[in-house]
């Protein structure tokens, strides 16, 4: 692979991570949509995302690395998200127990609550509060996190072999 081409594949994700975004900040801000703990941190995970993209490289070694933080990153929302629609399948009276929102555990309550909150979820994460084609928003989300590990997968093998026919 060629340092063109692969700028050019990671602008493009980069602009579907940028979309995905918006839509969250759409979604809190327009419609109303309060994030639970899950949502979060599969938005932190898409920072990172769009972060690790931005990321320079000056040799395809070092794109290399960066296909291998995407795919890290994209396998932990990936595990975010599928919390989420694990949570959001349980019956209604084996969902956790809603908590308070985070600013308010974080304000309240010891660390250790608000990190478990964080990676495991709330009552709060197993509402369906909007779907698009029968799929709720953590559904999208892992479709999302699934392309960018596989796009991770393939950039990493690309460049990879690339790397070392250049050694040889």
């Amino acid at each position: 692979m060629r340092k063109p081409t692969y700028r050019k594949i990671q602008t493009l994700n980069a602009a579907l991570t940028v979309f995905v975004l918006f839509a969250s900040f759409y979604f809190q801000y327009v419609v109303g949509l309060v994030p639970c703990p899950l949502c979060m941190m599969q938005r932190v995970c898409v920072f990172l995302l769009l972060a690790v993209m931005g990321l320079s490289f000056r040799t395809l070694k070092k794109a290399h690395i960066i296909s291998l933080l995407q795919i890290i990153i994209a396998c932990a929302g990936l595990y975010f998200s599928l919390r989420q629609l694990w949570l959001q399948s349980l019956p209604a009276g084996e969902a956790p127990a809603c908590m308070p929102s985070l600013d308010i555990l974080i304000h309240y309550l010891p660390w250790q609550t608000v990190i478990k909150a964080l990676f495991l979820g709330t009552g709060d994460c197993a509402e369906i509060s909007w779907r698009l084609l029968g799929i709720s928003m953590p559904g999208w989300s892992a479709m999302y996190f699934l392309f960018m590990a596989l796009m991770g997968c393939f950039l990493f093998w690309h460049t990879r072999l690339s790397t070392l026919r250049e050694e040889h």
